[in-house]
C-alpha cells in the first residue's frame, strides 16, 4: 500500500521532468544502435526495463490530465500535500494525526482548483507591462528582456496578492477548523506565524514561480508547484531535524514550524530557516580548536628550524 502511495506521489514529479516532448522509445532505439554489446549495454538495458513501465504510466497520467485537468490537478495536489504533511509529522514525537493530514489534502484540493482558475487571469493581466514601466521610469527599460519581466511579474502577482490575501487566510481558517481549533485559537496561530511564514515562503516561492511561468508547460504548472511544495516541506523537515540533532537545547527546536500547523510551533524572527550546525557550536570548542592549530603550526616551525641547523 505504501509503495502504491509513493508511486502516486512521485508520478507528477516524473511528469514534470519527462514531459517536454521527448520520445522516450526513440531514445531507447538510438541507445541500442550506438552502444556496443558490453557491460554498459547491459546497464542501459536494465535502465530501459525500468523506464518503459514508467513511460507508460507517465503517458496515462498525461492523458488523464488532458481529459480531466481540474480533477487530476486537485488529486495530485491532495496526494502530495498529504505526503508533505506526513513528512513534517514524522519528525514530531507525537503519533500521526490523520485529521491534520485530511485537512491538508482537502485544503490543497481547494487551492489547486483556485489556481486552475486564477492562473489564466494572472497570465492575461500580467504581460510584463508593469515591471517594464517601472524599469523605464528609472531609465533601465532596455536592460531587461520582456519575457523575463513577464514571468517575474506573474510570480510577484501570485506571491504578493494571491498568497497573503487568499492562500493564508483560507489556510489558517480551514486547517484550524479541521483540527478542532476555535476561532480565537486559529486567529492566534495565524497572528504568530503569518509574517515569518510569509517571509520564508517569498524566498523560496518567487524563484519557483518564476521558473513555473517562464519554463513549465501550462498543463504541468500546477503539478510542478505540488512537487515543489513537497520538496520544500521535505527540505525544511530535514533542516529542522538536523537543527534538533546538533542543538544542546532540544526544546527550542522541537516545535520549529515547517508547514505552520504543528502543535505550538514557532518561527523565531532570526531563524526563518532551521538553524543547522554552525549556530549550535560552543565558542569554547572553537577556541580549543584554534589553540590546537596554533600548537601544530609551532611544532612544524620548530622542526623546520632544527632541520636548517642540522644542514
Amino acid at each position: 500500500m505504501l509503495g502504491i502511495a509513493t508511486l502516486f506521489c512521485i508520478l507528477p514529479c516524473l511528469s514534470v521532468v519527462m514531459g517536454f516532448g521527448v520520445d522516450h522509445q526513440q531514445m531507447v532505439v538510438l541507445s541500442h544502435q550506438t552502444i556496443s554489446n558490453d557491460l554498459p549495454t547491459q546497464i542501459v538495458a536494465s535502465a530501459t526495463a525500468i523506464a518503459t513501465p514508467l513511460s507508460s504510466v507517465f503517458e496515462k497520467y498525461m492523458s488523464t490530465l488532458s481529459a480531466y485537468p481540474l480533477p487530476t490537478k486537485m488529486m495530485t495536489g491532495a496526494a502530495l500535500a498529504t505526503a508533505g504533511d506526513a513528512i513534517a509529522q514524522g519528525r514530531e514525537d507525537e503519533d500521526y494525526d490523520p485529521s491534520r493530514g485530511a485537512s491538508f489534502a482537502a485544503f490543497d484540493m481547494i487551492y489547486r482548483a483556485a489556481q486552475h482558475w486564477l492562473f489564466p487571469v494572472i497570465v492575461e493581466l500580467c504581460r510584463g507591462q508593469y515591471l517594464l514601466g517601472a524599469a523605464g521610469a528609472i531609465g533601465a527599460g532596455q536592460l531587461f528582456d520582456l519575457s523575463i519581466l513577464t514571468a517575474m511579474e506573474r510570480a510577484l502577482a501570485s506571491q504578493l496578492i494571491i498568497v497573503p490575501f487568499l492562500y493564508y487566510p483560507v489556510f489558517f481558517t480551514f486547517t484550524g477548523y479541521m483540527q478542532g481549533l476555535n476561532f480565537e485559537e486559529g486567529l492566534d496561530r495565524a497572528k504568530q506565524n503569518f509574517v515569518p511564514l510569509m517571509k520564508r515562503n517569498l524566498l523560496f516561492w518567487i524563484p519557483v514561480q518564476y521558473v513555473q511561468f517562464c519554463y513549465i508547460p501550462t498543463d504541468l504548472q500546477i503539478p510542478f508547484l505540488s512537487c515543489a511544495g513537497l520538496a520544500w516541506t521535505f527540505l525544511l523537515s530535514v533542516l529542522a531535524g538536523s537543527a534538533k540533532k546538533y542543538s544542546n537545547d532540544e526544546s527550542d527546536h522541537e516545535t520549529y514550524c515547517v508547514i505552520g500547523t504543528e502543535s505550538e510551533c514557532v518561527i523565531p524572527e532570526d531563524e526563518l530557516f532551521p538553524p543547522v550546525m554552525f549556530n549550535d557550536f560552543d565558542e569554547s570548542d572553537l577556541s580549543d580548536a584554534q589553540m590546537q592549530v596554533n600548537q601544530e603550526k609551532a611544532t612544524t616551525t620548530q622542526m623546520e628550524e632544527k632541520e636548517v641547523i642540522m644542514k
